[in-house]
């Protein structure tokens, strides 16, 4: 039996939850800041819950904590995500930006914390539940480790790959989600604007920025990635949001630490050009 903390259960931590409840050898513990009594995930047209109870105070020994929190909510938790750690206790992280790791190096040894991609369209609904729009594709740095985590979702419909190319997969993903993020909290409205030829070209023109930064980070990837983001753009619905624009729509704190602000400051430290980025960036800012 693997006892598991869930730290965070909004759009990734409930996603998450949905298919770790699928493998009974998984006993799940949820924390989360606001009060929350059940988990509801509509996916291809079947709503399933699952009630839950939060834990106020543990002290189980956990195996593994996922953590599933904003850059800007991390600060806050971090005492209490402390709190839970024991001998043996291992970390995924599940959120935006790069090095990961770096924000709890100091309470674990780095092979014991698991950092993660996750592809998978999650959106919150008026009732509180979320709308699935995909089968989530999680990346992990091939690893003993991330096997350990792979064994967590047996039976489970989840798609998990591991890679030695963990660190461009990462690039990659935030080079689309904060492109695509940014332009959508600036307009606050979802794909359907990239209708407009001058944000298609905007979102391009961030694409190709960004891939100058990657590059300058130690991260190959070619000009021809640009394309391959403008064709995916083509599939998605016009409904398609993103976390920046959900957040600014709630008035929430955006996470821009995480998202362009940390592609700006990569490119800072190493001398790129990137007008379009920094002019977007601070778009961004004055917008929220």
């Amino acid at each position: 039996m693997s006892k598991i903390a869930i730290f965070g259960l909004g759009a990734i931590g409930s996603l998450l939850s949905k298919y770790l409840l699928k493998n009974k050898n998984n006993q799940l513990f949820f924390f989360n800041r606001s009060s929350k009594k059940a988990i509801q995930i509509n996916f291809e047209g079947k709503i399933e819950s699952y009630p839950i109870e939060l834990e106020r105070s543990n002290q189980n020994s956990f195996d593994w904590i996922i953590v599933c929190l904003k850059t800007y909510h991390l600060p806050v938790a971090k005492a209490a995500i402390s709190q839970l750690i024991k001998p043996g206790t291992k970390i995924a992280i599940f959120r935006n930006g790069l090095n990961l790791s770096a924000d709890f190096l100091d309470v674990l040894p780095n092979q014991n914390i698991l950092e993660t991609i996750i592809d998978c369209s999650v959106q919150r609904q008026s009732d509180a539940s979320y709308l699935q729009l995909s089968i989530p594709k999680i990346i992990l740095l091939d690893s003993t480790l991330a096997q350990t985590f792979k064994q967590l979702f047996a039976d489970a419909e989840i798609d998990i790959q591991l890679t030695n190319k963990f660190k461009e997969a990462q690039w990659k993903k935030l080079i689309e989600s904060s492109s695509l993020g940014a332009l959508q909290a600036i307009h606050e409205k979802p794909c359907v604007i990239f209708k407009d030829p001058k944000i298609l070209a905007e979102y391009e023109q961030l694409i190709r920025e960004s891939i100058v930064v990657a590059n300058s980070d130690g991260v190959s990837i070619p000009a021809k990635f640009a394309e391959v983001l403008l064709e995916k753009l083509k599939s998605y619905p016009d409904h398609k949001g993103s976390s920046m624009l959900a957040d600014k729509l709630a008035g929430r704190p955006i996470e821009l630490d995480a998202k362009i602000g940390i592609i700006v400051k990569v490119g800072i430290e190493n001398g790129v050009d990137m007008s379009t980025l920094t002019r977007i960036l601070c778009a961004v800012e004055f917008a929220k």
